[in-house]
């Protein structure tokens, strides 16, 4: 895959389809503030890019990520990080994944914790391996994962579970759960995952890019979901600059 002076990503092209690739197995594929800033300048360099029409994002064959880089979590948790560098990057990364106006798939391999299950609930859609899990080990330490896009998938009930009961790996949800849940929309044998999003990402493409763009527009910006979602993080993240004030 061509690096494009990406450190911590790799991007591959394959007609209209784009493959995001995360680049940082020493720690899991955890997004760190750098890893985060690569997504984000290469999301805006691929949203220029006439031709391409799908982004998948893609952890590799053993592993998905492991979410928001830890340390650097626990650094603005215990008061030691930079709060409003974190805010604006927290923030700036979900909505921009969230409001992005190409095709965006999570092709899922191993795990998908943290941040990393929340990245994948926010694109558009969903494949995974047989025996991958999903999971929100952060509430553990005090981090709060996101609740609404949950909501919209599973309802209310199962998105409380989703994301304040899935702490600890016995409590992870496998691949086969979430697709009966509806969180997946394709599950597939280890080592198909890339190939079934490429297929499924150009199979979509191939319909007019007009109706193509409108539906996912119309998805994104739905004013009551847009609102809904801006609240929450805003939520989240004034609930943790309550806690470092104590």
């Amino acid at each position: 895959m061509e690096k494009q002076n990406y450190q911590f990503i790799e991007i591959e092209r394959k007609g209209k389809v784009a493959i995001l690739k995360f680049n940082r197995p020493e720690k899991k594929n955890a997004f760190s503030e750098a890893m985060r800033t690569e997504i984000l300048d290469a999301l805006a360099a691929l949203k220029d890019e006439k031709r391409i029409k799908a982004i998948i994002f893609y952890g590799g064959e053993d592993l998905f990520s492991a979410g928001f880089d830890r340390d650097e979590v626990q650094a603005v948790i215990q008061g030691k990080g930079d709060y409003q560098k974190f805010v604006d990057s927290n923030h700036l990364f979900h909505q921009t994944i969230f409001r992005y106006p190409k095709l965006l798939i999570a092709a899922v391999n191993g795990y998908a914790l943290a941040g990393a299950f929340d990245l994948a609930v926010i694109c558009h859609l969903r494949v995974a391996s047989k025996g991958s899990f999903f999971g929100h080990p952060e509430i553990r330490f005090g981090a709060c994962p996101l609740f609404f896009p949950y909501l919209t998938l599973v309802g209310r009930g199962k998105a409380l579970e989703l994301v304040l009961n899935t702490g600890t790996r016995e409590s992870y949800i496998t691949s086969e759960e979430a697709y009966r849940l509806n969180i997946l929309n394709k599950l597939v044998e280890k080592g198909e995952v890339l190939d079934e999003a490429i297929k499924m990402a150009k199979q979509i493409v191939q319909s007019p890019e007009f109706a193509v763009s409108q539906l996912i527009q119309v998805n994104n910006l739905f004013l009551d979901q847009v609102k809904k979602f801006d609240a929450e993080i805003n939520y989240i993240l004034e609930e943790m600059k309550t806690l470092l004030n104590k």
